[in-house]
């Protein structure tokens, strides 16, 4: 709040001083991304400092100081102001009146209005993320995923955008075959006497998924004869010399109960989609026109990229056949090499699928993409702008695609590392991990650095309730305050419904400023990780209040008749109250409760 002020006063200011100087253009036009507002990190340099003065040297052609003294002129009568200091070269440090703190202060303890300010102008976005294959369960790298998607959407819709998430289940191609000969084979060992030469017809390359999920699911199939009918049962029996026609079905047995499991576990993470995409609509013909969704796609593509109206375009990939196979002409885009869509022998690609997918986004009129990938797609990002470009042409759209990549998760028990791989069954599943830390710790931690980052997750730190394992950190001073809110209660002290200026005018410390101050920077941290897509900045400053708030509380007994009398006892908890609703807030955002007693 303070920042967005002072960049407003600061903008005003510049706008008379060119006038002065003659100049036809505003603030907006020399500082194309505002003024820049600083937080001294070191006391003595102002409440909030700006290097605007050496911004608009060049423009001016004046030094910078002569400019920081010129604005320091006109800001200074401001009654919020209490001084400005040039410094340096030309920074402004500006230091603000203990009665315009108390003000934002004030402002921050009404219930009735949010601390953190709406976007000028909101969004529709399409968030999807996990999207995990359903071919074995949730494992901690994708709970990061997870964590960072559901947290950037609660984000995006505080500030007041419209946010809807999406899972998109992979649930065609080759990934789907091998769950399904995995689980046949499973089944058959249920049954006895298969041999090597079975067993080799069943899993040609001898690769398989091998978790514990598998066989139960298989045990599940064998002990529910309802769940194959008569002929699978027979042709799954006769094995697959015969037929292989009823490996959909064990596909599609595994396939749901995996989905299940996973639905399971992110709903106990405290993640709910508002829709679940499959991959198998894009295939199936439409019932009327007998073309598939992908089909249909690339021939609209293929016609569009046939049509005068595309040739008029500039850098738009187009649709085109070399060799027997459909095209898409990526490297106009900068891509190392042009995107098969549909193969010589007819089969589909998964690029394919994904076009058409981002092509029914499109249809429900959202202007931004949020993809959440996991590292390993590091280069289909660029294939995918691609297709998005010649999508947006063909639909006269203009809609954004952003990828965030999610980086590995390095799961560390007693300083060592946890192996993970579904096909050899050998990984820690997000659900083992929630069994053994908890939904809080994971989620906190999962989010402590930023997703661009390879995270090491410490499995003893996340359990441990000491003041390190940062989850707790945070946590208990929340409950810090709401203790503090309940033994006044009990001392008979009646803390007030609503707060108003003059409860708050004995909070003169340098440390009570201190804490306003940072408490008022929430709206900007919120602010910055919906326009950065980054939430680490905000598990960051909910450390770094809660360990200012640690200190005041050890600095200041609170409650003490002898601190000062009943007024300061009622200016603290005001303050402490208002750290509670912003820590509460901030661990809202990241999924994170915030108990009142710890």
């Amino acid at each position: 709040m303070l920042d967005g002020w002072l960049e407003k006063k600061i903008s005003e200011s510049v706008n008379d001083l060119l006038k002065e100087k003659g100049s036809n253009q505003s603030s907006r036009e020399i500082l194309p991304k505002g003024v820049r507002i600083e937080f001294p990190k070191k006391t003595g340099f102002g409440d909030l400092a700006s290097p605007v003065a050496m911004h608009l040297a060049s423009p001016l052609k004046m030094a910078p100081r002569a400019i920081a003294i010129e604005l320091q002129s006109r800001l200074s009568p401001l009654k919020e102001i209490s001084h400005i200091e040039v410094a340096g070269p030309g920074y402004l440090n500006i230091t603000f009146t203990l009665e315009f703190v108390h003000e934002c202060l004030h402002k921050l303890l009404d219930a009735d209005q949010s601390p953190i300010s709406p976007v000028s102008s909101s969004k529709k976005i399409l968030i999807e993320y996990v999207s995990a294959n359903p071919t074995g369960p949730l494992h901690v790298g994708h709970g990061r995923g997870a964590a960072y998607g559901n947290s950037i959407a609660r984000i995006l819709k505080t500030l007041g955008h419209d946010v809807t998430s999406e899972y998109y289940i992979n649930n065609a191609g080759n990934q789907m075959d091998l769950l399904a000969r995995s689980t046949y084979l499973a089944w058959r060992d249920l049954q006895g006497n298969l041999s090597d030469e079975e067993r080799a017809k069943i899993l040609p390359d001898g690769t398989s998924y091998q978790g514990a999920y598998v066989t139960e699911i298989a045990r599940e199939i064998a002990e529910n004869p309802s769940l194959l009918s008569e002929e699978e049962r027979k042709q799954a029996l006769a094995g697959m010399d015969h037929s292989s026609l009823f490996l959909s079905r064990f596909s599609q047995i595994a396939e749901d109960r995996i989905m299940e499991g996973i639905r399971k576990d992110l709903n106990r993470f405290g993640i709910e989609f508002d829709r679940y995409f499959s991959e198998k609509t894009l295939h199936a013909p439409d019932p009327i026109e007998g073309q598939s969704s992908i089909d249909k796609c690339l021939a609209e593509i293929r016609d569009f990229s046939k049509s005068p109206e595309a040739s008029g375009l500039a850098d738009i990939p187009d649709l085109f056949e070399e060799d027997g196979a459909l095209w898409l002409r990526t490297s106009l885009l900068g891509d190392d090499k042009d995107r098969v869509l549909r193969k010589s022998d007819g089969n589909l690609t998964y690029y394919a699928a994904d076009i058409a997918y981002h092509r029914e986004k499109i249809s429900r009129g959202h202007d931004l993409f949020i993809d959440v990938w996991g590292a390993d797609h590091h280069g289909y990002i660029l294939r995918m702008q691609a297709a998005m470009k010649t999508l947006n042409a063909l639909n006269k759209t203009d809609a954004e695609l952003k990828v965030a990549l999610i980086q590995l998760v390095n799961l560390l028990r007693e300083g060592k590392p946890v192996g993970m791989s579904k096909r050899s069954g050998d990984f820690v599943t997000l659900s083992d991990v929630l069994d053994e830390v908890g939904v809080d710790a994971t989620r906190f931690l999962y989010l402590t650095r930023s997703h661009e980052s390879s995270l090491d997750f410490d499995l003893d730190l996340a359990k441990s309730k000491s003041m390190d394992n940062p989850v707790y950190y945070v946590q208990y001073a929340h409950a810090r305050v709401c203790n503090l809110l309940k033994q006044a209660e009990i001392r008979g002290i009646k803390v007030p419904s609503k707060w108003n200026l003059q409860h708050l005018s004995p909070l003169v410390g340098d440390d009570e400023k201190a804490l306003i101050l940072l408490l008022d920077r929430f709206d900007l941290v919120v602010s910055e990780c919906g326009s950065m897509m980054e939430v680490h900045p905000l598990t960051d400053y909910l450390t770094e209040l809660a360990g200012h708030f640690h200190r005041y509380y050890f600095h200041n007994r609170i409650l003490s008749p002898e601190s000062g009398g009943e007024p300061l006892i009622l200016a603290r908890l005001a303050l402490s109250s208002g750290v509670g609703r912003i820590l509460r807030l901030g661990l809202s955002l990241l999924g994170v409760s915030a108990p009142e007693s710890m």
